[in-house]
């Protein structure tokens, strides 16, 4: 594809839409990046509730993506034309026919992995990865995982289990159960104020992307040297913390992280291959609910943030 060639994309809408289908021209590229030919894309509530606080209606759209190589970074390096790959873009230029992308943002897709799986990977996969990475010695020990029925508690349920931690998940109905079922035999604590973490806890690690009530009650069940790992905000981000008692927990922390700065220090070309080797091999669940076209985008993007389906949602470029 030459840079003066229209290609389509999504971008944020201003009339009673969310997203929209538009097209313009590929921007030059960086000598650092690929060119990837896109087939398949992943929704994060993230971007799509950014693209319901745009105004100009023109703002592009997404993060995940998967595809193939066009065309091979000028520097040489990353994958070389005809690979495929999974990779996300911190420009939010992800959701087109065609998007550049540093080549450390990329990786080679595994054998036995589609590009529908490899497509829920980045932004979700990535931030549960580093979430659990962040705890030690999880052999044994107690986890919970707050909002587990979302992409990042999902994923976060099934890694925190396979580095041998005994996992809980949170989730505020008992509807979301059979969801959490699906993927693995996890004891569930439905609650919408976590009151009963304190009786339950000592945890070495709670990954939270909830806060309100529900973190303000999970700090004080953490263990001695345990880690609150704070990765989003759905519910109030102000929440009371009683210092003294927090202190008396013992060595415990609470660490936010951000996605775009841990990236910066721990390529998603590292860290991608080690979420598409347990994908490959049936050890974990990319909880893939929804597909279909793109050209539907904006009713799936309308679904997945009033909450109709529970799991991923993977659009098809075509």
């Amino acid at each position: 594809m030459s840079l003066s060639e229209i290609r389509r994309a999504v971008a944020s809408k201003k009339s009673d839409e969310i997203v929209a289908l538009t097209s313009g021209p590929l921007r030059p590229l960086f000598s650092n990046e690929a060119l990837v030919k896109v087939s398949a894309i992943s929704l994060n509530r993230g971007e799509l509730r950014r693209a319901e606080r745009a105004s100009d209606g023109a703002l592009q759209i997404g993060w995940d993506f998967s595809g193939t190589v066009d065309k091979t970074a000028a520097d040489g390096s990353g994958p070389v034309t005809g690979t495929r790959v999974v990779g996300f873009s911190t420009r939010m230029e992800g959701w087109a026919e065609y998007v550049a992308v540093p080549t450390s943002y990329l990786a080679p897709i595994s054998d036995g992995v589609s590009d529908a799986q490899a497509a829920t990977l980045p932004v979700a996969g990535l931030t549960a990865l580093h979430s659990v990475d962040a705890a030690t010695a999880l052999l044994g020990r107690k986890a919970l995982v707050t909002g587990a029925s979302g992409g990042v508690g999902a994923f976060a349920l099934q890694l925190a289990a396979l580095a041998g931690a005994d996992v809980c998940g949170q989730i505020r109905r008992a509807e979301q159960r059979h969801f959490i079922e699906n993927l693995g035999d996890f004891p569930v604590l439905v609650t919408s104020g976590g009151v009963e973490f304190v009786s339950d806890g000592g945890y070495r690690l709670i990954v939270d992307g909830v806060s309100g009530p529900i973190l303000a009650n999970a700090i004080p069940a953490l263990a001695p040297d345990g880690i609150c790992v704070c990765y989003g905000v759905t519910d109030t981000p102000e929440i009371p913390v009683d210092i003294g008692q927090f202190m008396r927990i013992g060595l415990a922390q609470i660490l936010g992280f951000h996605l775009y700065a841990k990236s910066e220090s721990s390529p998603p070309s590292d860290n991608l291959p080690r979420l598409l080797s347990l994908v490959a091999s049936g050890r974990l669940n990319c909880a893939i609910e929804r597909e279909a076209s793109w050209s539907e985008i904006d009713r799936f993007a309308s679904d997945l943030i009033e909450r109709k389906f529970l799991g991923k949602a993977v659009l098809h470029v075509d």
